[in-house]
């Protein structure tokens, strides 16, 4: 009886951690999707300062780019076209 307790003691203590260690190995870095956009409108000769990098933190939507970064980077006077696809990054 007490082995079975254990046993189930142990599953349980599993489960648990491995609830909580999932998360943190598929989680992405929010500055690796910041490098990706901000590397995107470098290749295509714009400036990267302080207000594209603030423009491409803003995280990308599950369908697609974010309205509001593609506004703020268009506000900057980065293409329509190179904006969608720099925030789709983000």
């Amino acid at each position: 009886m007490k082995l079975l307790k254990t046993r189930r003691l142990l599953v349980a203590a599993s489960v648990v951690a491995a609830a909580g260690v999932v998360p943190l190995l598929t989680a992405t870095s929010a500055s690796a999707d910041q490098i990706g956009c901000t590397k995107y409108l470098a290749n295509h000769h714009y400036t990267v300062g302080p207000k594209v990098r603030a423009a491409c933190n803003i995280e990308h939507l599950p369908v697609g780019a974010n309205p509001v970064c593609v506004t703020a980077l268009v506000n900057l006077h980065v293409k329509l076209e190179h904006a969608s696809a720099a925030c789709r990054l983000a």
